[in-house]
């Protein structure tokens, strides 16, 4: 942030978001010369979340840097009590390799009572109206909840996180919250794929992959007491890339520190063999192959583990449909219900 520019808050009481939006009409951050900003033309956030998850989310949201939404709204609802709570900043930002400062938005709103239900009409009037929707639910998405429902219908794109102990009944919340009729839908559990998935998109050479599509087997070794919804992801799209015949199995191990999915072993027909496994402390993945021949290979390669922010980030820049993760889901829940 530039020394030169002067940033706007105001914390306080309204009884409706009429009177949010003229306090929020009111904020003026200028800019060096002392003139007011531009408006930053990226897009709107909407995130839903308990008063823990709120506080994390905005950590997160202050983090994404050349990703700053121009208008950040978390809510938290509670039932008790009446009016809005608010806490709104009006600042400015440079975006990109932009010299001038724009001016983005974080509103931090308190919903009580009836505000609290009518939570998706009070985000919805708070929107810019000329930029893309993207809502954030930082939870298991639940199809009952009126809030939730009416989010969805306004989004542009869903970012779900699913998984809160439970793969399969996030794998199952998942596949009710994805429609062709709805808006583009991924998961953060997804999103963390990445590094896994061009690790193997590397190493597995086309030979290699038809090999594997004529019986093939594959174990996912993760730390969890039951498969995450990571773990589940991964086996759907592996199943998508290779075929229906392959063969996935779990199997959980005990690694103090390690993320959930610490390796992965892929056995192909006639024995060749390649074992990935990550090394703990380290954003690097420890590669063993073996041939047919009883030849064993071994080197190291990089596996990043990208952080929250990151992993929103590289989320915020997609608007469409991501074909990949609904095949990876489907896949997946065929794999559950086996």
């Amino acid at each position: 942030m530039n020394a030169a520019t002067t940033d706007r808050a105001w914390d306080g009481r309204v009884a409706n978001v009429a009177q949010l939006s003229q306090v929020l009409r009111e904020l003026h951050p200028t800019g060096p010369d002392g003139g007011p900003l531009a408006v930053a033309a990226v897009l709107n956030l909407v995130v839903v979340a308990d008063s823990a998850g709120a506080r994390d989310a905005e950590r997160v949201i202050e983090a994404l840097a050349d990703h700053q939404p121009s208008r950040a709204i978390v809510v938290v609802r509670d039932p008790s009590g009446d009016g809005i709570d608010a806490h709104i900043e009006a600042r400015a930002q440079l975006m990109g390799g932009a010299r001038a400062a724009s001016r983005v938005e974080l509103l931090h709103l308190d919903l009580h009572g009836a505000a609290a239900e009518g939570a998706a009409s009070a985000v919805h009037a708070l929107l810019r109206p000329d930029l893309p929707v993207f809502v954030w639910w930082p939870s298991t998405p639940d199809s009952t909840d009126p809030v939730f429902r009416a989010l969805v219908q306004r989004a542009d794109r869903l970012i779900l996180e699913a998984d809160h102990g439970n793969g399969a009944a996030a794998l199952e919340a998942l596949s009710r919250t994805v429609s062709d009729r709805g808006p583009a839908v991924t998961d953060l559990a997804w999103a963390s794929l990445t590094p896994w998935r061009q690790l193997l998109n590397q190493l597995i050479t086309r030979e290699h992959l038809e090999g594997m599509r004529d019986g093939a087997s594959i174990t996912i070794i993760h730390t969890a007491a039951t498969p995450s919804l990571t773990a589940l992801l991964l086996a759907g799209w592996l199943r998508d890339s290779v075929g229906p015949s392959v063969q996935i199995a779990f199997r959980s191990e005990s690694r103090a520190g390690d993320p959930s999915i610490c390796e992965i072993d892929l056995v192909a027909r006639g024995g060749r063999r390649l074992e990935l496994s990550r090394v703990s402390g380290r954003a690097a993945a420890s590669v063993v192959s073996h041939t047919a021949a009883g030849l064993t290979h071994e080197h190291m390669m990089p596996l990043p583990e990208p952080t929250r922010a990151q992993l929103l980030a590289g989320e915020l820049d997609l608007q469409r449909r991501d074909a990949p993760f609904e095949r990876a889901l489907r896949n997946a829940q065929w794999l559950a219900v086996r």
